[in-house]
């Protein structure tokens, strides 16, 4: 039985991965694909997923979304490659037609269309935070939230915050505290699976539209990753770990917990406070992967990118 998922994202070299690997993937039905600023600006994020959708052959609809977040000033990604995969506007690729709703619209009337499908989110969480405000019965139609957001140890961004939290921390601060069930999936376990030449080589063996845009997203995220000072660390698949994780939980390891967003330190602002240890007075509130089988992941990955050759 596939599980019915609407994937928000912002696409981005590793979203757009993620959209190929939803569509392929034989036990995920995609319902729609919704996109938000946060790697780009919201009109370049949602032709991206017009653009991978196109070369999956999908028809499901696809819209933009929120081009700001809740209440902080906007930021967006600082790294891009501009010679190859999506952070340049590629008007070279086809692309499927917008659906004329925003993204928030989207997410409500899908989800209200079949209940118990399953959120997943790779992005800052402006559109599903903003679903939850403005019509708050779409928790009781979830069966769950799956969010590729923060961390336990060290920011990504910033010295305290991951980049997806950092961007819009009051909307993570409403989906982690949402009346669904949540689960976190942070950049410790996503950093887990390594975007290896192995990979690389092994999907450039697959034909198709497909499998071609997927070598590229690849390369390009192997050409736009930075270590840090503690040594050189492996590029992390990141994006499509989320929906491969919804398509099969055994991929992955889980711990219940209180996880809690920042939203007011000085030097804090964005930290996902996740009380692995369990000494917060406050009750659990989250599931939170604490690693992913990698080997399986990326297996996974390339089986649903063979899928889509024609």
């Amino acid at each position: 039985m596939s599980t019915p998922i609407v994937y928000d994202c912002d696409p981005g070299n590793d979203d757009a991965l993620a959209v190929l690997a939803a569509v392929g993937h034989p036990r995920l039905d995609l319902l729609a694909v919704t996109t938000v600023a946060g790697h780009l600006v919201a009109e370049h994020t949602a032709r991206n997923a017009a653009i991978a959708l196109a070369a999956a052959g999908s028809a499901v609809p696809v819209s933009r979304g929120s081009a700001l977040p809740l209440v902080r000033d906007q930021v967006l990604a600082g790294i891009l490659d501009l010679e190859q995969g999506l952070d340049r506007v590629r008007e070279d690729l086809p692309a499927v037609a917008l659906d004329p709703r925003h993204s928030v619209d989207l997410i409500i009337d899908t989800v209200r269309a079949r209940p118990g499908a399953v959120l997943v989110a790779t992005g800052p969480l402006t559109n599903v935070a903003t679903a939850l405000r403005k019509h708050p019965a779409v928790a009781d139609d979830l069966a769950r939230i799956i969010t590729l957001s923060g961390a336990w140890g060290l920011g990504g961004k910033t010295a305290a915050a991951e980049f997806n939290v950092w961007c819009d921390p009051e909307a993570a601060a409403v989906v982690y505290a949402a009346p669904v069930p949540v689960t976190v999936l942070p950049t410790e376990a996503s950093g887990g699976v390594p975007v290896d030449e192995d990979l690389v080589s092994r999907v450039a063996r697959l034909p198709g539209p497909a499998a071609a845009l997927a070598v590229e997203l690849l390369k390009s995220l192997r050409g736009t990753h930075r270590s840090n000072i503690l040594g050189p660390t492996p590029v992390p698949l990141n994006d499509p770990c989320a929906v491969l994780y919804a398509a099969d939980p055994a991929l992955g390891e889980l711990v219940r917990v209180r996880a809690d967003v920042e939203l007011a330190g000085r030097h804090t602002y964005g930290r996902t406070v996740i009380d692995l240890g369990g000494r917060s007075p406050e009750p659990p509130n989250v599931d939170v992967v604490i690693r992913l089988d990698a080997a399986a992941v990326r297996d996974a990955l390339v089986d649903s990118l063979r899928r889509l050759a024609p």
